[in-house]
C-alpha cells in the first residue's frame, strides 16, 4: 500500500514539474510579446499625435472625463 501511494505521488510531482516548467515558459514569451505590443503602442501614439499636428486638429482626450453635474444644468 506505501509502494503504491509514493508511486502515486511521484508520478504527480512529475506531472506538477513538467506543467510547472511549460507554465514559466509560456509566462516568458507572453510577457515578451507584451513588451513588443507596448513598443509598437507607443510608436502608434507617436505617429497619431505627429498627424492631428499635421493636419491641425486639436488634441482630443482618450477618455471622457467624468464630472458631478449641477441640478440646474
Amino acid at each position: 500500500m506505501e509502494n503504491t501511494m509514493e508511486t502515486y505521488v511521484a508520478k504527480a510531482l512529475e506531472g506538477y514539474e513538467q506543467n510547472y516548467a511549460g507554465i514559466s515558459e509560456a509566462i516568458e514569451k507572453m510577457e515578451g510579446q507584451l513588451a513588443q505590443m507596448r513598443e509598437h503602442k507607443e510608436e502608434m501614439s507617436i505617429g497619431i499625435k505627429e498627424m492631428k499636428e499635421l493636419l491641425g486638429l486639436e488634441e482630443e482626450d482618450e477618455q471622457p472625463k467624468l464630472r458631478i453635474l449641477d441640478p440646474e444644468e
